[in-house]
C-alpha cells in the first residue's frame, strides 16, 4: 500500500524541518567560529582560483538563514595571511566528525538532499 502524500503532509514536513533549522542555527552559531572543510562545488571553486593545499581549510566566521530556497548560509575565511571572505551554503561545508555540531549538520544536509 502507497500512502498518497497531501499538501498538509508537506506543510508538516516543512514546519518540522524549519523548528529543526532554528535549532541548529542557534546551536551553530554557539560553536562559532569553527573550522570546516570545503566540499563539492566550493572545493573545486577553491581549487580553480589557486588554493591547491590537499588540506584546504577555512573559518566559519557567521551562519544565517537564507530561507527555503537556499538554505543555511556560513561565512567564511579562506587563506591565512589575508584571507578572503565567501557566503557559502552550509551543504558545501564538512566538519570534524568528533565535533558535538557535525552530525546535526550532515543530518540536515540529508534532508536538504531529499526536499531537492
Amino acid at each position: 500500500m502507497f500512502h498518497r502524500t497531501t499538501s498538509s503532509d508537506i506543510e508538516r514536513i516543512r514546519a518540522v524541518g524549519s523548528q529543526d533549522t532554528r535549532r541548529l542555527l542557534e546551536a551553530f552559531r554557539r560553536c562559532l567560529p569553527l573550522v570546516a572543510h570545503p566540499r563539492g562545488r566550493l572545493r573545486a571553486s577553491l581549487m580553480r582560483f589557486g588554493n591547491r593545499g590537499s588540506d584546504s581549510r577555512c573559518k566559519v566566521t557567521n551562519v544565517f538563514d537564507a530561507g527555503e530556497t537556499f538554505g543555511l548560509m556560513c561565512q567564511v575565511e579562506v587563506g591565512e595571511s589575508d584571507p578572503s571572505l565567501l557566503v557559502t551554503p552550509i551543504t558545501e561545508l564538512s566538519f570534524d566528525r568528533t565535533h558535538p555540531i557535525a552530525r546535526d549538520v550532515a543530518d540536515y544536509r540529508r534532508r536538504r538532499a531529499q526536499m531537492a
